[in-house]
């Protein structure tokens, strides 16, 4: 996983650093994503940012983000997302709001994602050259050296005095790219055709998520064998054993959000596929047993999101688990509003001069 800290400003990290955390903030918030894309030969067109996500990505996530500023769940995470500590505001760092000019971002990490990589393809109102004065602002600024280089149609700017940094690819019409090391290099083969694009298994588990409604938000996560048998391993509770080992059983998941304006139904979607039918109704089980427990929380309650927890229905179909929930949208906002006004109470104020840093809990194969 990804672990962040703060760490003081040092020469050259990471000069897109504010679109990067932009992207991961709206990612991880409410992603709202469009797949129009089939297997190979399927005969659809795939969305450029989509395309960019290479075959060995075991997470991915696409977000519509023209449609996400639609939604009013979304607002208070975008609008708490127009400042990044270190750098400022957005449009003060670059002479303009890169996240008011999106319109189409994915996200994508490799089978070594859990240990901090990651990849960022984005598209909107961004002409090459207005994005390269950016970057290169950014880089002087934290007194790095921009470099640039060609790979095919892409133009690469990177801080060449930082041999740990983070890149930018770009070419005329996008997708934008960000990322590091073989893992951008992989996403601009991918963009450039090279790479078949993301697996077969994605494309499957993205289009069972999109179902007759175009979904707000897409995830899909092919879970790592290595990873899941690592973390079984270090369960040390024997009363917790069964329990973990039906969750871990887990090795492939998706989630779909639709909402859209005021008065409409958010809508949550969630696909588990496990090794065994077994597994899954332990699963089953678990969820509901977790559920029933947040339903009977008055703080839960009280925050506004009892609606959703009493709509949950699961089916289970063999080692398919299939979740459904949903609540208005003007309720789920509320709500929203609500728990980041009390984690702004609870929290301590943070350092003006740390900017948040990604460290790797380990080596990496990229």
């Amino acid at each position: 996983m990804v672990s962040w800290r703060a760490l003081p400003p040092r020469p050259g990290r990471q000069y897109l650093l504010f679109i990067v955390l932009v992207a991961l903030v709206v990612a991880a918030g409410f992603g709202i994503g469009r797949v129009r894309a089939r297997s190979p030969g399927g005969g659809r067109r795939v969305d450029p940012v989509l395309a960019a996500m290479p075959r060995d990505a075991w997470l991915v996530v696409t977000v519509d983000v023209a449609a996400l500023r639609q939604s009013p769940v979304a607002a208070p995470l975008v609008k708490s997302a127009t400042a990044v500590p270190g750098l400022g505001s957005l449009a003060d760092a670059c002479g303009f709001d890169p996240l008011a000019r999106l319109t189409e971002l994915a996200v994508c990490s490799p089978e070594s994602g859990e240990r901090g990589d990651f990849g960022l393809a984005f598209a909107g109102d961004l002409g090459k050259d207005e994005l390269a004065r950016c970057a290169d602002k950014v880089i002087r600024a934290r007194g790095g050296q921009p470099s640039t280089s060609v790979h095919d149609a892409f133009t690469v700017l990177e801080d060449g005095a930082d041999a740990t940094h983070t890149r930018v690819a770009y070419r005329e019409g996008g997708p934008f790219l960000v990322g590091r090391g073989a893992w951008l290099d992989a996403m601009m083969a991918a963009a450039g055709g090279k790479d078949p694009g993301p697996s077969s298994a994605h494309v499957a588990l993205r289009e069972s998520l999109a179902g007759e409604t175009r979904p707000t938000l897409l995830l899909t996560a092919l879970l790592p064998s290595a990873l899941r048998q690592r973390l079984k391993a270090e369960v040390t509770d024997p009363a917790q054993e069964r329990e973990y080992a039906s969750v871990l059983s887990v090795d492939q998941a998706g989630l779909a959000l639709t909402t859209g304006p005021s008065g409409s139904t958010t809508r949550l979607a969630a696909r588990l596929h496990c090794e065994s039918a077994d597994a899954c109704a332990e699963v089953q089980r678990l969820v509901d047993k977790k559920r029933l427990a947040l339903s009977r929380d008055f703080g839960v309650r009280l925050v506004g999101l009892g609606p959703l927890l009493d709509s949950l229905t699961m089916h289970a179909d063999g080692s398919l688990l299939s979740l459904d929930a949903g609540a208005p949208t003007d309720a789920l906002t509320k709500a929203v509003e609500r728990v980041l006004a009390y984690r702004s109470r609870s929290s301590p104020p943070s350092p003006p001069s740390a900017p948040a840093t990604p460290v790797d809990s380990g080596a990496s194969k990229y």
